[in-house]
């Protein structure tokens, strides 16, 4: 995907897209190692270890909370934000979220590759997955500061090179533009409350608990 202004790929990563494409790329490398560290122990000590830790199997160390605060803060709410957003958009008017000489130079997959594959392999891990979430508060100061910082990115391409990174916002006046970017981070927002209310609903107050009997937290 061409970054305008710009032959380094590094300069890519303003793109919502970009950004959420390392991002995946990241945390599933992440929950490779869960899963590796996982297996490892229920060789080294046995089926029973499984079932003493359900449903939170052996979610207790560093590199699991990690994996989790990754999923709540960033991974679920930038994955479901970027496909939906994208789509949403591109079902009204293409032209919003892509130019024509950029969908001419990727092939029809890349699309669901990077804005479709998202909100399946997300959905699929929290399905599968009891993810502890982080402190509410903790949790709300993160998404926002993610996206007051992306905001920050928004602007400064705009400023230093002239030039909007979304077609959308040529077609909008400054009231507009202000509305749109403070209901965006409100859904954004939303979206990390979602990923709260999905882990309760399946997994209960292991959900939030640490270092407790599985058998009483349902």
């Amino acid at each position: 995907m061409p970054r305008i202004g710009s032959e380094w790929w590094i300069y890519k990563l303003s793109m919502l897209t970009m950004i959420n494409f390392v991002l995946q790329t990241v945390y599933s490398a992440v929950c490779l190692q869960c899963a590796l560290f996982d297996w490892y122990e229920e060789i080294k000590h046995g089926k029973q270890i499984k079932k003493a830790h359900i449903p939170s199997y052996w979610r207790q160390t560093r590199l699991h909370r990690i994996c989790d605060f990754i999923y709540a803060t960033s991974a679920f709410p930038v994955g479901m934000a970027t496909s939906i957003l994208f789509w949403a958009l591109y079902l009204v008017e293409p032209r919003l979220v892509i130019q024509e000489w950029v969908e001419k130079l990727i092939p029809p997959w890349h699309n669901h590759v990077t804005h479709t594959a998202p909100i399946a392999f997300l959905l699929v891990d929290t399905i599968l997955t009891c993810h502890h979430m982080p402190d509410f508060k903790v949790g709300s100061a993160v998404i926002w500061s993610l996206y007051m910082f992306y905001l920050g990115i928004i602007f400064a391409v705009r400023y230093f090179e002239g030039f909007w990174l979304y077609p959308i916002f040529y077609h909008l006046t400054t009231e507009y533009t202000i509305l749109l970017l403070t209901v965006a981070g409100v859904a954004f927002w939303m979206l990390y409350l979602i990923a709260d209310g999905l882990n309760r609903m399946l997994w209960g107050k292991a959900s939030h608990e640490f270092g407790k009997d599985p058998s009483k937290l349902k």
